[in-house]
Parts: C-alpha cells; structure tokens; sequence
C-alpha cells in the first residue's frame, strides 16, 4: 500500500485561496439571492443611475432623488459602470445594484491577496488572511448591499491602490507610477470616505517603505496623475457649485466616540457566536507589536484617526493579516514552547492538526457568514412594501410630499425610508439620505429630527414635529409592522386623516385639513 504524497506549498496555497475565493464569494452572493431585492439601501444611487440615462451620460447639475436639488456630486464612477452594463446588455438597474456590489467584492479578495503577499512576504501567510478576510461574518454586509455599488468599487481600488503603491517604493519601476495613479484615482472617484482612506494609507506606505528623494518624486507624480484622471468630475462639480457640496459632505461624518473605545470595539467585536477572531486579533495584535509589524499596527489604528466612520471596514484588512500571523506563527511557538517540540512555522501545511484546525475555523466562519446573510435578507425591501409604493407611485399627485413612520431610528438601516423616493419618485420628509450634499451640519441635524420623529408614540409627538421643522405634507405612510399600535390608531381615528390603503402592515393616510 502506498502513502498518499503530501501537498506541496504551492498545492497547499492554491487549495487554501481556491476556498476563500469560492466560499467567499457564496457569502457574498447568497443574500441577494435570497432576498430578490438589493439589500439593505441603495435608492439614492437607483435615482443616479437612470439621472446619467436622461443626461445621456453628462454629469449632471442635481440629482432627482427625493426632488430636493441635490447636488450630483457623489463620486460617480459606481453609477458609470451600472449605466453602461444596463445599456449594453439591457439588464434593469435593480438587478445590477443587487449583484454589482458582491461581484465587485468578491473581487476583492484577490486584491486583498495581492496586497497581503507584499506586506506578508509569505505565501502561507497571504492565503491565510485571504481566508479569514473573505469568511470573517459581517465584514463584507456593508460592501454586498445596493449602496455597496459605491463601496465595493472604493474597497477594490484601495486595495490596488496600496499594492501598486507599495510595489512603486519596491522596485521603483515606471509602470508602477501609472498603475499608482491610476488605481489611486478611481478609488477617488469610486467612495469619498475610501479615497480618504486611500490618500492615509499611501503615506503610511511612505513613511515606512519609500523615505527616499526617489519615492518622494515618484509619489508627487503619482499625486498629480490622481488630480489629472479624476479632474473631469471635481471639476465639473466645481463649475456647477463650488466647493459648497464638498465642504458640506467633510461635516457629516461622525467623531464622536473616541478612538480607544472605537477600536477596543472593533478588536472584540463579536462576529460570531465563539469569540474566535477576537481572541486572534489580539493575539496577532500582540505578537505583531513582539515581531515589530509596526506597519500593520500603526494601520490598524490611522484610519481611526484619519475617518472614523467607515474606519472599521479599513482597520479590518491589516488586521486580517495579524489574525493569520497570531494563527501560523504566534500559536505554533507557544505552543511549541509548551510542548518542548520545536515547530517551523513555515512548514505547517505539513501538520495534521494545524491543517484540520483550520479547516473547523474556516466551515465555522463560513456558517456564521451564512446565518449573518439571512440578517442581511431580513433588512431588504418585501414585495408587501413594494407593491404599496407601486400604488403611491399610480395613485397620488407627482409633487405630493409624504411624512413616513417606521419606527426604525436608525434612517441608515431603514430600506423603507431610502427606497421610497426613488421607486415612488415623489418627496418622503422622513429620508435623510442626500442631506450630507446640501450644507454643512444639515445631515446630523436632520439625522436627530429624524429620529426623535420615528420615535414618537403619540399623534401629538408629530404633529409637534412638523410645527418645529415647519415641514408640510399631504400623505403619511404608516409603516404598523414596528410603530407603536396606538399611533396606528390615532391616525385612523383622527378627522384630519382620510385612510386611503391598508395592505401588508401598511397604511397610507391623506390629510384632509382645511
């Protein structure tokens, strides 16, 4: 009888990767399936893509979402990509907002990889943090939803960005100046958050990896490429507005929670049921400080300091990269040390054990990534809510103004909310989305009225509202399924309202006040 011949390394790194890319990519694109709508947000952007079709593809001055002269000043290159396959290949916005996003960052893992295997120097290693990247529950939600068009393509191009970037201090070759520009540019044109994170990070790579006259005048270079590609579209939004929508844009951010706390949270955060990558990043966190990957540790605390809110989805990838050092190096040396056996660290695709404890942590990872999809499926539009806004849209007047009650306080997580006025195509008072273009401050204001709004028990509450913002409005949709019943029934009861439909836990209400 014959011994079955042990992988090689190479074998070893493809199996590894070959997993994260396929059972990546499941995660990714089960919830869309399951959902039969894109998840979670994305109206605003539907409203975007089909104002590039009435334009025929001139950037335009404002976008028609909730008919509040917004200006079209987001980074357009997601709604680009969606027009043109919608033109090319006739297939509805909707469906491209529901499977663009996690084609895009299943994508990702690749460059996650790229990237990785620069930074770790070890094939091993990289493939280990791509698979932890790709399985880790919760951390693709936000880039796999309809708004994810925007972020998927941020992530992705950062990614490739910081890899090109890193090669160019490397090598110091040419085609690396212009893949640096390149990638650098449309990370700017993809996300405004991930640009910023983009321009943090380059000059962390710099700071550690290019403090030369050479790699100073190669990044000015590659500064001024990213001014050139992305140019058409600051300098369209300038002409149109100035720099108001830009400045108003740097106020809505949230910097309120310090960044002790922020990143204790993200460390313990608990993805799953079994603490398990909480417990590797700080262990990886540990030994990376031991081992002096002080650029993985300053990186994992920069954007933070740099973005807070969209900080997390950053910080994640150097410490995916901690969490397979903690995995392949720090556990095998004190367990070593334990037993008294010397283990080499770069030979543990040999080992029986450390082969099948990844394989559990791996299937493991992968369930919870699934259970957390159904979560994302629950947070999408049903076909109950999207037939009473068909209705709207068929039975009331095009400049009609409507007040929405759902009960969600958070207006981010909300489908209803931000849907509404693009598949309605008239004006919702309960949508903040798009507010962050209109003036500084005017987000996180309205954010607040907002939510004191969607937590009101009594009609008194409301109408108390509406005095206060001196907002006016001839519908209110009641969403039951999570409003107080004794506002329901306010409404109902009340003479200043005429109930005009009652389907699937929603109700819509026209005011009949003289």
């Amino acid at each position: 009888m014959t011994n079955k011949k042990a992988m090689s390394p190479v074998e070893w790194t493809h199996l590894v990767l070959g997993v994260a890319i396929v059972f990546g990519s499941i995660v990714r694109f089960l919830p869309g399936l399951m959902a039969g709508f894109p998840l979670n947000d994305g109206g605003m952007f539907l409203s975007m893509i089909r104002d590039l079709a009435d334009s025929r593809y001139a950037l335009p001055e404002f976008t028609s979402y909730n008919q509040l002269q917004i200006p079209f000043a987001y980074p357009p290159f997601g709604f680009y990509v969606a027009r043109l396959l919608s033109d090319l290949l006739n297939i509805p916005e909707l469906d491209l907002l529901r499977w663009l996003p996690p084609l895009v960052n299943s994508l990702s893992i690749l460059a996650f990889y790229l990237l990785a295997s620069e930074l770790l120097k070890s094939k091993l290693l990289s493939v280990l943090a791509s698979a932890f990247y790709a399985l880790t529950p919760g951390a693709f939600g936000w880039f796999v939803m309809g708004g994810g068009l925007t972020r998927s393509f941020g992530s992705l191009f950062l990614l490739l960005a910081v890899f090109s970037v890193l090669r160019l201090f490397q090598t110091g070759q040419g085609k690396f100046v212009g893949l640096a520009a390149l990638f650098c540019g449309l990370t700017v044109l993809s996300h405004p958050e991930a640009g910023v994170h983009t321009a943090a990070t380059c000059f962390l790579v710099w700071l550690f990896f290019g403090r030369t006259v050479k790699s100073f005048v190669n990044a000015v270079i590659v500064g001024v490429g990213v001014v050139l590609v992305t140019s058409p579209w600051w300098g369209t939004i300038l002409a149109y507005h100035g720099l108001a929508p830009f400045l108003s844009a740097l106020s809505s951010g949230s910097y309120g929670i310090p960044v002790w706390r922020a990143l204790t949270g993200m460390i313990l955060g608990r993805e799953s049921y079994i603490p398990i990558l909480a417990v590797l990043r700080l262990i990886g966190l540990g030994w990376g400080i031991w081992k002096k990957e002080y650029f993985l540790v300053t990186w994992a605390v920069v954007p933070y300091l740099v973005e807070p809110r969209s900080a997390p989805s950053v910080v994640f990838y150097p410490f995916c990269m901690l969490i397979a050092l903690a995995f392949a190096e720090a556990i095998p040396f004190f367990a070593s040390r334990l037993r008294k056996i010397p283990v080499a660290t770069g030979e543990l695709y040999k080992s029986k054990t450390c082969n099948a404890l990844l394989f559990l942590v791996l299937i493991y990872l992968f369930v919870e990534s699934g259970l957390y999809g159904f979560r994302l499926v629950n947070n999408s539009l049903k076909p109950a809510e999207v037939e009473a806004m068909t209705w709207i849209k068929e039975n009331t007047p095009e400049g009609a103004s409507f007040l929405i009650l759902t009960g969600v306080k958070s207006p981010e997580i909300d489908p209803f909310i931000e849907w509404f006025p693009a598949l309605v195509e008239r004006r919702s008072l309960s949508t903040v989305q798009g507010y962050e273009w209109l003036g500084p401050g005017r987000f996180m204001g309205y954010y607040s009225d907002l939510a004191a709004l969607q937590g009101c028990e009594l009609m008194g509450c409301v109408e108390d509202w509406l005095v206060r913002t001196g907002l006016d409005h001839q519908y209110v949709v009641v969403h039951s399924a999570q409003v107080d019943d004794g506002l329901s029934k306010a409404f109902a009861e009340s003479g200043s309202y005429r109930r005009i439909y009652n389907e699937g836990k929603i109700e819509i209400y026209e005011s009949v006040t003289p």
